[in-house]
């Protein structure tokens, strides 16, 4: 009976290590965080910008206080800042000058004139110069950890990842020598994120949040433009 019982005790105990194995399994391969790749993020931004969730229509504009229309502009000669940016744009083409001529009255100075050309036609007026119709979607890299986040008070999957934008149908005088970093310059960060000039064209890189919901990774901008107004409280770090 000994031996039996030994054996018995033996193949309990062989069956509870089994056991206790594929529960432990089980049990990783539940809590295991789910994958994600640079395409799936890619396609999921895509998407967003096509169904305008995501900027991309919009077209990308300079404004600081010219008006950009057809009438000339007249700058006074101790102005140093207008007259480099006008300057500037006369070797994107868009004005021709610059004149001399006076502001007139009583106590006239001399002033340079600017007078647009027809190519400014294409891209100003409204009080602004545009440098590209909208943006497109580059690539998506750079993938950081999944983790557990929160986004306005409620529990996600997410992981952060760097987009770049690229410029689409932009201006054909940007890659002029010293236009393209000048109007650079003059535009305001987007999302703490600025346009870099480059050989291979303007390039924006955003560090951005995707969420998982129902099965699919979503930027999480569109997924808090989804949620009901008075679900939103709290914030997700971006």
């Amino acid at each position: 009976m000994q031996p039996r019982r030994r054996t018995l005790l033996g193949i309990a105990a062989a069956a509870a290590l089994l056991v206790a194995v594929a529960t432990g399994v089980r049990l990783t391969h539940w809590t295991a965080p789910p994958t994600v790749t640079a395409e799936t993020l890619h396609r999921s931004m895509a998407a967003a910008v096509a169904g305008a969730h995501a900027p991309g229509q919009d077209p990308i504009c300079v404004a600081n206080g010219l008006a950009y229309d057809q009438e000339p502009v007249n700058v006074q000669l101790d102005n140093s800042a207008t007259l480099a940016w006008m300057n500037m744009l006369v070797e994107a083409g868009l004005y021709a000058g610059p004149e001399e001529g006076s502001s007139g009255g009583a106590l006239s100075q001399p002033i340079a004139i600017y007078r647009p050309s027809p190519e400014l036609a294409q891209w100003g007026g409204a009080r602004r110069l545009c440098v590209a119709r909208a943006i497109r979607l580059a690539d998506v890299s750079n993938l950081g950890p999944v983790a557990d986040v929160r986004l306005r008070g409620k529990a996600y999957t997410g992981v952060l990842a760097d987009v770049r934008w690229a410029l689409d149908r932009p201006a054909p005088w940007l890659g002029k020598p010293g236009v393209g970093e000048a109007l650079a310059r003059e535009l305001p960060s987007w999302r703490g994120a600025r346009w870099q000039p480059g050989a291979q064209g303007w390039a924006l890189t955003q560090r951005k949040s995707f969420v998982l919901v129902g099965g699919q990774w979503l930027p999480a901008d569109a997924v808090e433009r989804e949620r009901p107004a008075s679900a939103r409280s709290g914030a997700l770090p971006m």
